[in-house]
Formats: structure tokens, C-alpha cells, sequence
């Protein structure tokens, strides 16, 4: 890390930890999807110093900085943003992060967020098309399909990784099929990893 990395990382963990999202207007966006490994995000920024290994670590590039704008107290740490591009699981991320802020956990432990299709945008939902893009991208099998061979997630398998988003054909920002940091299972002190 250069002197220069090394400042600016210093001095994002005493804004994140010290000036209160409160005082500079909050948090625009209300949550991210972290890492395979990350911990807690109530204390994930204020372990994380922002030197950017686990993104330049990243083989499959979906590891990207949460700006300023979204929000002041997680500036700079990463995030996964999965429209853009989907985790691979590999950990490479863990294998780097310097300070433990993410750690390489077992794989039945991996779970960054749950998948949701939206119905009323999906092709085969709503327009009879047969497109099972999502289900052929899942690594964990976690999407199948209902008696009428309609896609569904797997909530208890899905483990987030944002592959399904990243490739739905639908146009646009929003994909049918999205990833939420709902039902995410991060690392507590204390857990088992590899």
C-alpha cells in the first residue's frame, strides 16, 4: 500500500466511524450486498480501511467502491452490485482483505443476499416466453420451476451471488429477477471459516 492509499484509507475510517451518517443527511440507499464472508454491516465499515485489494483481487470484476453519494459512513468499501456483474463465490476477496473485514468462510456458509423474481416483469411470467436464463446461470441450483414451468427462487439455497441478475434478458436497469441483502448471513466473530 503507498503513503498516499494509506491517508486517504486513515482518514475514510474516521469519517465512517466518527461523523454520523445523522449529521451529513443519511443514507441515500438503505442497504448493500457485501462479500462472500463480510461481516455484520453495523460493523463492516468501520473494519474495512478501504484499500481496495478485494477489488483489485476480483476475477470476475463485480466488486466495485459504494460512492460517497449512496452513502458517507460505507464510502469506499465494497459492494456488489449484481445488474452490473455477479459473484463467482471463488473468495478471492477473503483470501486478501487485510484487516479480517472479510474472511473466507465455508461455502454452506456463503449466503450475501436472496434472489426475487418479479413477476410482472419477467418474460415467462408474464408473456409465456421461454426464457430460463436465470436457472441455467445458478452455480447452487437454487432457482427451479413451478407445475406450470415458471421460474422460482429457492430462498434457503439461493446464496445471492447475483449471476441471475447480472444475465436477465429483460431491458433495462432493473432485471426481472434481483438480488436483496434480505436474508444475507454474514460473518459474527466467533463463526468457523475454511
Amino acid at each position: 500500500m503507498t503513503r498516499k492509499e494509506f491517508i486517504g484509507s486513515f482518514a475514510a475510517i474516521i469519517v465512517a466511524t466518527c461523523v454520523p451518517d445523522i449529521l451529513l443527511g443519511g443514507q441515500r440507499r438503505s442497504f448493500f450486498i457485501r462479500p462472500p464472508g463480510s461481516f455484520d454491516e453495523k460493523i463492516f465499515p468501520s473494519l474495512c480501511i478501504r484499500c481496495g485489494q478485494c477489488i483489485r483481487s476480483c476475477p470476475a470484476r463485480c466488486l466495485s467502491q459504494v460512492s460517497i453519494v449512496d452513502s458517507l459512513r460505507a464510502w469506499a468499501t465494497p459492494e456488489i452490485i449484481p445488474r452490473k456483474k455477479g459473484c463467482i463465490l471463488c473468495q478471492n476477496c477473503g483470501r486478501v482483505c487485510p484487516t479480517n473485514a472479510i474472511r473466507v468462510v465455508r461455502d454452506d456458509l456463503i449466503k450475501i443476499g436472496t434472489a426475487r423474481i418479479y413477476q410482472d416483469i419477467c418474460l415467462v411470467w408474464t408473456h409465456q416466453k421461454e426464457c430460463l436464463i436465470c436457472l441455467e446461470y445458478c452455480p447452487v441450483q437454487a432457482i427451479y420451476l413451478d407445475q406450470e414451468g415458471r421460474p422460482c427462487v429457492n430462498f434457503e439455497v439461493c446464496t445471492g451471488c447475483g449471476l441471475c441478475e447480472e444475465n436477465c434478458p429483460v431491458v433495462g436497469k432493473k432485471a426481472a429477477i434481483r438480488v436483496t441483502n434480505w436474508g444475507e448471513r454474514r460473518v459474527r466473530i466467533g463463526e468457523q471459516y475454511k
